[in-house]
Order: C-alpha cells, then structure tokens, then sequence
C-alpha cells in the first residue's frame, strides 16, 4: 500500500515538472527579442508613379518633400512634424514657410537635402533623375508622386498614408473629397454647359487644354472648356477667342486683372466680357496643385458657372 502511494506521488510529480517546462519554454519562445522585432507594416513595398517598386524598412521620422502638393497632403495627414526639407515654392499651410529649403527653380539642392539626413524623399519628375539616382545610391528611398487628374490624387494620398503610418487619415481624407466633389457634380448635374476660356497668361493669351488639371475641373463644375480640343498648356489666338466666345472666362491672380482682359483686343467683344462673367479665383494653387485642395478649386468654379446651384 506504502509503495502504491509512493508511486502515485511520484508520477504527480513528474506531471508538474513537465508542464512547468512546457510554461517555460513557450513564455521564452512565444515573442522574439526585441532587437529582431520588425515595426508593425514594415519592411513595406510601395509601386510610385513610375511603377517602380521601392522598398521602406522602417517609418520615416525625416522627410524631404521637393513637390509642394506633396508638402500639403503630408501636413494634412497630419505628418507635417516629420517634413524637415521643402522646395521654395511651398507656402501652404503656413508652418512651411519656416522650414528648410532643399530646392527651387534650378532642381533640387542635393548638400541641403543631404544636409537634413532624411529617412526617405517624396520627389515629381521636375526633381531630375540623376538627382533622385545620387539620392538612392546614398541609400535614402526616393518615391515619385505625379499625379495628373483628381482620380491620381487619390492614389498620392493613400501612399503617403500607408508609408507614414497614417491611412487612416489618408481614408478620411479621401472620403471628404470625395464628398465634395459628388455633391458638386449632383448640383450642376442636368444644367446647361457654359463655355469657358481659362486664362493663364494674358500676355501671349496661354490657356489650359486637355490633361491639365483646370480642363478637368470645368468639366467636373458643368462648363464646356473651348481649349479641350488642344493638349496642355497651350497659346491661343486672339481670332480663336473671337470665334469661340466664351461665356465665361475665369482667370489667376497672376496671369492678369480683370480690368486688362475686360479691355483686351479679342476678349472685349466675347459674351463673358459683355455679360460681366469675367472671374478671378481666389488662389491659383488650388486649381493647379496636386492636393487635395483641388476640390476647393473646383467649388469655385462651379460656383463662377452655376451660381443658381449653390
């Protein structure tokens, strides 16, 4: 009987033996050091605008931006603390007027771009290849955003999200467009199409045609752009203004007063001079910059074309 007992005691104990061990070994297996840890999304592979595949090992804490519509929709998503290099052209939102300036009219400024030792470099192909090629041998990822219609400005929004950590946002931030924009096209939807002649230098009489960012948004706000048949940025002749008699004209506070075009040899005798339908909006940069304030631009055209919708 003492030995049967004996025997029961041992084998209780070897069962508690092996299932400490079994505790033990899977609380030091089940999470690695944290030193072979990866940051939660990364190492993450993106495809830029140049359908090349880039590679970021780790969330960018420096970012040098060389597109100022990039610039924006980075302080938008609210990543804006980590930009610390911009181009002289970004003044939007106002904080980046204090920032660091790594490029401008001649390209990019490789010794200050260098200089603020980024994690990665968001850059357009007005940033010159070579450039960009320096920067990747250096080993910093250099990713293009070039977006050319609103459809592309979505997909520059859901890239910076995903590279800094903030979809989130990037969601919200499409979302709020996207709104915009569909109630703008319901409320000039079934209206008739003005035409409209945008002016972007008086002098030379240059204007927006197709694939450029103001013909999409006439079309988007109900309105007929003369110069659709042309692609680009593109001079115009005083005898086709005269032909095509725009009803509106809309224009930049750059590119001329209103009093100038209202006086203008061609534009005086158009219906959009003759009606007072002659507008100015009230930033250009919302209507050429691949940003998410495009919308903005677009709001105030449709209003210009359809003031009785709005």
């Amino acid at each position: 009987m003492k030995q049967k007992r004996n025997l029961v005691l041992l084998l209780a104990v070897l069962t508690i033996s092996v299932l400490l061990s079994a505790c033990y070994a899977g609380s030091n297996n089940s999470t690695p050091p944290a030193e072979q840890q990866h940051e939660p999304g990364y190492p993450l592979t993106i495809t830029d605008f140049l359908e090349r595949e880039i590679t970021i090992e780790k969330a960018p804490e420096r970012i040098v931006s060389l597109a100022p519509s990039t610039t924006e929709i980075l302080f938008a998503l609210g990543a804006g603390e980590k930009v610390v290099g911009v181009t002289d052209y970004d003044d939007y939102p106002e904080e980046v007027k204090k920032l660091p300036k790594v490029g401008g009219f001649k390209g990019p400024n490789m010794e200050a771009i260098a200089a603020q030792n980024p994690d990665i470099v968001f850059a357009s192909s007005l940033s010159g290849k070579s450039s960009m090629e320096a920067l990747e041998n250096l080993g910093i990822p250099v990713v293009v955003l070039e977006a050319k219609g609103i459809q592309e400005i979505y997909k520059s929004i859901e890239i910076l999200g995903r590279i800094t950590g903030t979809a989130a946002e990037g969601e919200k931030l499409f979302n709020e467009m996207k709104s915009k924009l569909d109630t703008i096209k319901e409320k000039v939807s079934g209206l008739s199409k003005p035409k409209v002649f945008y002016i972007v230098d008086l002098n030379g009489n240059y204007t927006a045609g197709k694939g450029t960012f103001i013909d999409e948004l006439i079309n988007l706000a109900g309105g007929l752009n003369v110069a659709g048949e042309a692609e680009g940025w593109v001079q115009y002749s005083v005898e086709k203004i005269v032909e095509q008699n725009p009803d509106i004209i809309i224009t930049a506070p750059h590119a001329g007063d209103i009093n100038s075009i209202k006086t203008a040899t061609g534009y005086k005798e158009t219906e959009a001079v003759k009606n007072d339908r002659v507008f100015v909006v009230s930033d250009d940069n919302i209507i050429s910059r691949a940003s998410y304030r495009i919308v903005q631009g677009l709001e105030e055209i449709a209003k210009y074309l359809h003031p009785e919708a709005f």
